[in-house]
């Protein structure tokens, strides 16, 4: 027999009015749960985040297919259609944080040359539209890297312009097939950054070494990539300090010192009027000069 208090209440009722806190917290569980994968998410680098889905899909027993992986199978695709022959002679890898694709720089430009030639420009434009289509709001880093010899011309100094120049007419040719400036970043590494020794120990060079290092490397990346903070932030300290060296420069050019402060030079003419032509001394022409 069940037991009641003194108004008629069983204790199965008050059982049934406490049964809603199950469903209350397992709401509270899912979402507890689901600000969790917000946070890990937001906060994830580029290529641990990708690790993150990977192992979401796969504990709740779904099929996970990694990033650009269609983009380098369209690539293979179109590298064995023969419609573009350089692509046969690419080098296509996948870091954890995108792809790269690497040019060498006899198949897109000609030697010293920062041109990019006739017969490779439709390639360029074929690989763009891939980009664009196959990831979405992807980032490209174009990077030109030259060997160690070095050049000088009028257009090209040294190392430094010629793989920035190079660089620049790959994502020039990306921004004329439609792809969003912002999302483009042209680098030249000149010969700092070699995938292989340019000389061998005893000092010689190397030749297909060499070969092999002047290249372009176009780098898919997921978005944000680009628009480093830390970027931005170095880019703006270098135009102060440029603005500084300006305005000093504008300053001495007119007169002036570029502190301000007041100097002890113009207190010179307040001696008494009789210190002047008492003693015409050569330090006395001098003082306005010091303003």
């Amino acid at each position: 027999m069940l037991g009641g208090d003194e108004h008629g209440h069983s204790d199965e009722d008050h059982g049934d009015d406490e049964i809603w806190l199950i469903s209350y917290s397992d709401l509270m569980t899912l979402l507890f749960g689901f600000f969790v994968l917000m946070y890990v998410f937001a906060s994830t680098k580029t290529g641990d985040a990708e690790k993150v889905r990977e192992g979401l899909a796969k504990s709740f027993g779904g099929s996970y297919v990694a990033p650009y992986e269609e983009l380098a199978d369209q690539l293979k695709q179109q590298a064995e259609s023969g419609d573009h022959p350089i692509l046969g002679q690419i080098d296509v890898q996948k870091p954890t944080d995108g792809m790269e694709i690497t040019f060498r720089s006899n198949l897109l430009f000609d030697s010293g040359s920062s041109e990019l030639r006739a017969e490779v420009r439709e390639t360029m434009k074929m690989i763009a539209e891939l980009i664009s289509d196959s990831v979405n709001d992807a980032e490209i880093l174009v990077g030109g890297h030259t060997d160690d010899s070095p050049i000088h011309t009028s257009k090209f100094p040294s190392n430094w312009e010629l793989s920035t120049a190079r660089a620049a007419s790959v994502v020039r040719e990306f921004i004329g097939t439609g792809y969003d400036p912002k999302a483009l970043v042209a680098l030249g590494y000149a010969e700092t950054r070699p995938a292989y020794p340019n000389r061998d120990e005893s000092g010689k060079p190397i030749p297909e070494n060499r070969e092999r290092n002047r290249r372009v490397v176009i780098k898919v990346v997921a978005p944000g990539i680009v628009k480093q903070p830390t970027e931005s932030t170095a880019y703006s300290a270098q135009q102060r300090a440029e603005a500084k060296a300006n305005q000093a420069a504008e300053k001495l050019k007119g007169g002036q010192s570029p502190n301000p402060s007041p100097s002890p030079g113009p207190a010179a003419p307040t001696p008494t009027p009789s210190a002047a032509p008492a003693t015409p001394s050569p330090t006395a022409p001098t003082a306005p000069s010091a303003q």
